[in-house]
């Protein structure tokens, strides 16, 4: 009997994983959405690492980090709206693809951190965050949904 309650919490765990946030109730995106275009940023600091980064509210933004099992749908507050497909994104240029979503968070009134989300993506499928470029170096409250990925340039 242990066996088979061990290999169900297995498989429900498993499913879990690989769907992300599919089904979620992400908000939807807005008739005024705001078309991200991604940009780059080459951290010569570190590396020589390059990082995707897009621009809101006269601040940019980089990836910080990804999502962890304290994400509730209340972790959300709204979409902002969409990172356009163009020549320099990694996949299909398609400038009517309005999917990639960009989310602001609940209780980050500041908006230090953007989603990045995109919910046509069926499998292994988990949001990023980015980080506003002028919080490095500040202690800011980090929202309990998000788990850092560790880049060294967001470590200093």
């Amino acid at each position: 009997m242990k066996r088979i309650v061990r290999a169900a919490f297995s498989i429900i765990i498993f499913l879990f994983a690989i769907t992300g946030c599919r089904g979620k109730n992400l908000p939807d995106l807005p008739g005024n959405a705001i078309v991200f275009d991604m940009g780059t940023f080459h951290d010569i600091e570190h590396d020589d690492a390059l990082f995707g980064s897009i621009e809101f509210g006269g601040r940019n933004y980089i990836m910080y980090g990804t999502i962890n099992n304290k994400y509730k749908p209340s972790s959300i507050d709204s979409c902002i709206g969409y990172i356009i497909q163009n020549e320099h994104s990694s996949s299909v240029i398609d400038p009517d693809n309005t999917n990639r979503r960009i989310y602001t968070l609940s209780g980050d009134s500041e908006h230090n951190f953007l989603m990045d989300y995109d919910d046509t993506i069926k499998l292994m499928n988990q949001p990023v965050f980015f980080r506003a470029l002028d919080t490095k170096g500040i202690e800011i409250d980090i929202p309990g949904c998000i788990d850092s990925l560790g880049y060294e340039f967001w470590e200093d």
